[in-house]
């Protein structure tokens, strides 16, 4: 065959490049999981180091913040000091309250403390020199009025507490923190008339302040007089968001606009269904105290 007469031969399509490794998609996917995952790690060994952190590094960091500082204030929801009941104020969401009871209804809810209120706060002192805190007292934010009667429902007791409790009377004129010491011989004494609370460099002391009220509903914030920086200095103290405290005192049965029973009595309602949170008006609850009964029906 004459040369003319040659097919010329198909040449083949040069194989692609290769790519890069660190250009497959992959790569991206596996960089963005490995990011993520150590980002995640980086967080939880943070928490870590601050839950572990000395006391000077504590102290350095709210330094700027005064010689004393708050670093915590939590409402106990379950003292030792017996069962007593929450109110929920007017206009409460009482189709979330019927279907559950909050796990703390201070905070959850809105409720105010029946009789008693008792309140953790969290110290700190942050100078070389320690911080002495001389005197707490309850200051009201206006004049004590009469009883919340909204919605009450009850509360169970849970434990004792291991740490400082002062008791005041917020219902009284100049009220003062007391000694809880029941059967001791220091009990109902003014802690601070003989006692002072001494706070360390980045050392917390925690405080349980018990407020009590027998028949009047009170608002307050707490005065705080600390000796620092050789002078004495005074700071407020309030509930979380800046609000008062607050406690009321016990209304008559049939004041309540409606009372919850207590889920122990496994009562009925009036349709033979059972529920762990059956609430009545307070006039039926009344008449069923009056009767010497646990369930209204």
């Amino acid at each position: 065959m004459s040369p003319r007469n040659k097919r010329p031969r198909r040449r083949r399509a040069p194989a692609p490049a290769p790519v890069a490794w660190w250009k497959r998609p992959v790569t991206w996917l596996l960089t963005i999981v490995v990011g993520a995952v150590g980002a995640w790690l980086g967080a939880v060994l943070l928490g870590m180091f601050n839950q572990w952190k000395p006391a000077n590094e504590l102290a350095e960091e709210l330094a700027g913040r005064g010689p004393l500082v708050v670093l915590d204030v939590k409402h106990v929801p379950y003292p030792d000091e017996g069962a007593l009941d929450y109110v929920y104020p007017a206009g409460a969401d009482l189709a979330r309250l019927d279907a559950e009871r909050p796990a703390d209804p201070t905070v959850e809810a809105g409720a105010v403390d029946i009789g008693r209120s008792t309140w953790e706060i969290t110290l700190v002192g942050t100078r070389d020199e320690a911080v002495e805190a001389v005197d707490l007292r309850p200051v009201l934010v206006e004049p004590c009025r009469p009883p919340l009667t909204g919605v009450r429902d009850p509360n169970e007791s849970q434990g004792a507490s291991e740490k400082l409790v002062l008791v005041t009377h917020v219902d009284q004129a100049n009220p003062r923190m007391l000694i809880e010491d029941p059967g001791g011989e220091d009990a109902g004494a003014p802690f601070f008339a003989t006692n002072k609370i001494t706070l360390p460099r980045g050392e917390k002391n925690v405080i349980q302040v018990r407020a009590l009220s027998a028949k009047q509903h009170c608002r307050w914030r707490l005065e705080l007089d600390y000796l620092a920086d050789g002078r004495r200095q005074t700071m407020v103290v309030s509930a979380p968001g800046d609000k008062p405290f607050e406690v009321t005192g016990r209304a008559d049965d049939a004041a309540y606009a409606s009372i919850y029973l207590n889920p122990l009595n496994g009562c009925r309602a009036k349709d033979g269904s059972t529920t762990d949170r059956l609430r009545i008006t307070g006039a039926e609850y009344a008449q069923m105290v009056r009767d010497k009964r646990t369930c209204p029906y």
